[in-house]
C-alpha cells in the first residue's frame, strides 16, 4: 500500500480534492435549497395572509370596522385600498383623489411594512415619502412626528440645504424600534379609523 502511495501521490491527491470539491458543492447546495425553501414558505404564508385579510375586510364595512382587531385593521383597511389603485389605468392620480385621510393611513401602512425609516424614504416616491409626518400627527403622534420631520427633510428632493445624516438615521429607527413604534402605530391608526369609520367604509 505504501508502495502503490509512493507511485500514484498525485492521483490520491487529486481524489481527496475531488471529495472536498464535491463536498463543498453539495453543502451549497444544500444552502441554496433551505434558503429557497424558506423563502417559499414565507411567500406562501403571506400570499395566505393576504387572502384572508381580503376575505375579511374587503370590501370594508362599519360592521368589520367595530370588530376588528387593534392589531390588523390598518393593514385590512389599506388592502382595500391598495386593491381599488391596483384596478386603476393611473394608479397616483387616484390616490391623489382619495379623500386625505385614506391617503395617509395608505401612507402608514406602507411605513409599517417597510418597518424603518431608512427603508421606507429611500424605496418610496416624493407622494409618500412627503406624507408621513402628516399621517402620524393624524393618528395623534405628535411627539414622534416631530421626531420623524428632521428624516423626511434629509429625503426631500426640494431641500438643498438638508443633507442626508446616515449616524443620526440609523439612531432613530433604533429608537423607534425598541419603543415599538410600529405596534404604536398599528393600534393608533386602529383607533383612528374606527373613531372615523364613515371615511373608510367601501361606498361600492
Amino acid at each position: 500500500m505504501a508502495e502503490w502511495f509512493r507511485e500514484y501521490w498525485t492521483y490520491a491527491l487529486g481524489f481527496v480534492g475531488v471529495c472536498i470539491f464535491a463536498l463543498f458543492i453539495f453543502r451549497a447546495a444544500a444552502k441554496a435549497y433551505s434558503a429557497h425553501k424558506k423563502s417559499y414558505k414565507a411567500e406562501e404564508a403571506y400570499i395566505t395572509r393576504l387572502k384572508a385579510l381580503k376575505e375579511k375586510y374587503v370590501p370594508l364595512t362599519k360592521k368589520t370596522i367595530e370588530n376588528a382587531p387593534d392589531g390588523e385593521l390598518l393593514e385590512g383597511a389599506a388592502l382595500g385600498i391598495q386593491i381599488f389603485l391596483q384596478k386603476q389605468e393611473d394608479m397616483e392620480a387616484e390616490f391623489l383623489l382619495l379623500p386625505e385621510a385614506k391617503k395617509l393611513i395608505y401612507t402608514l401602512d406602507v411605513f409599517v411594512s417597510d418597518k424603518t425609516l431608512d427603508s421606507f424614504f429611500r424605496n418610496n416616491t416624493e407622494i409618500l415619502k412627503s406624507r408621513l409626518v402628516p399621517a402620524l400627527s393624524l393618528i395623534g403622534l405628535e411627539a414622534q412626528a416631530e421626531r420623524v420631520a428632521p428624516v423626511a427633510k434629509m429625503f426631500d428632493d426640494k431641500d438643498e440645504e438638508t443633507s442626508l445624516n446616515e449616524k443620526k438615521l440609523t439612531e432613530l429607527d433604533k429608537e423607534l424600534e425598541n419603543e415599538g413604534f410600529l405596534s404604536f402605530i398599528k393600534l393608533s391608526a386602529a383607533k383612528y379609523i374606527k373613531d372615523n369609520a364613515e371615511v373608510f367604509v367601501d361606498r361600492g
